[in-house]
């Protein structure tokens, strides 16, 4: 009885991590996307950058909201800050809120087009 009490555990430990990590994965994988975004991005508007970046996190299947991304850019420099909150299932049937957020900042490796407003 005790071996299947530690084996159920083992389990939902390990469910616990795996869950985890796969939701730290698509955080990531988003956070660089949105890096490479800004750096290779110097001849896309902002609005172009936003659009962007909100499709890679639907590709992701990650709930980033319009609302809840915003890029700027100042000079050379441009600056996209994003927040969501992403349910984590660590427990099976028990989704867990987790919030997340990244601020990413780079200097365009291309000539920056400025023929906009910031957004």
């Amino acid at each position: 009885m005790k071996t299947i009490i530690k084996l159920i555990v083992v389990a939902i430990v390990l469910n616990a991590v795996f869950q985890g990590a796969r939701e730290a994965w698509r955080y990531y994988q988003l956070k660089d996307a949105a890096q490479q975004a800004l750096i290779f991005g110097g001849g896309a508007t902002t609005g172009q950058l936003h659009t962007q970046i909100l499709e890679r996190a639907t590709e992701l299947a990650l709930p980033l909201e319009p609302e809840n991304l915003a890029v700027r850019r100042t000079g050379q420099r441009t600056i996209a800050e994003a927040r969501y909150t992403q349910p984590v299932e660590l427990f099976p049937n028990y989704q867990f809120p987790v919030d997340l957020s990244f601020v990413v900042d780079a200097i365009a490796a291309t000539p920056v087009r400025a023929d906009e407003p910031a957004r």
